[in-house]
């Protein structure tokens, strides 16, 4: 009977943990979603296609701080996806969610990284755009995993950032 009523102990604090944990996650996307609007689905205007490759959507994070994922608006799931950078700005599209828009006015910078939240990977093998929504610094980070690929997409993204901030 002890045995019993241990397994049924443990099973129901597991389930009460999972409900926590379950409630924790949907309020942080609450607050988040509450700070700024969605994301554009699509650009306004998309321009020449400067950079294409399939790769992976990591995260979007607080651009002060790459280890606080943001959830609002399905940014939090990970996930295969097509990147194309055109010259009025980016397009992600991801398997399963939502695509993500950046127009190039909303980007600051393009750097490298080697982690971002869960994901470790070679030096300089993680793409991370910063970009503004509603006055909110984020910033998203992609994997493409063949080096060729990275270093177009690197470069077309510079060559629009560089290009807003010469204006």
């Amino acid at each position: 009977m002890t045995k019993n009523l241990m397994a049924i102990l443990a099973i129901a604090l597991v389930i009460v943990l999972a409900g926590l944990a379950w409630q924790g996650w949907r309020s942080r996307k609450a607050r988040q979603e509450a700070t700024f609007e969605s994301p554009n689905e699509a650009l306004e205007f998309f321009g020449q296609e400067l950079a294409n490759a399939t790769g992976f959507y990591v995260a979007t994070s607080a651009a002060s701080d790459f280890l606080e994922r943001i959830n609002a608006y399905g940014l939090g799931p990970r996930g295969v996806a097509q990147i194309i950078v055109f010259s009025e700005g980016l397009l992600i599209l991801r398997q399963g969610e939502r695509p993500l828009a950046i127009e190039k006015a909303q980007m600051s910078k393009v750097m490298t990284t080697q982690y971002v939240i869960d994901r470790a990977v070679e030096a300089e093998g993680i793409i991370s755009i910063a970009w503004t929504q509603n006055s909110v610094n984020l910033a998203t980070h992609l994997r493409v995993v063949s080096e060729e690929s990275r270093l177009n997409i690197i470069n077309a993204l510079n060559s629009i950032c560089s290009r807003e901030e010469a204006k």
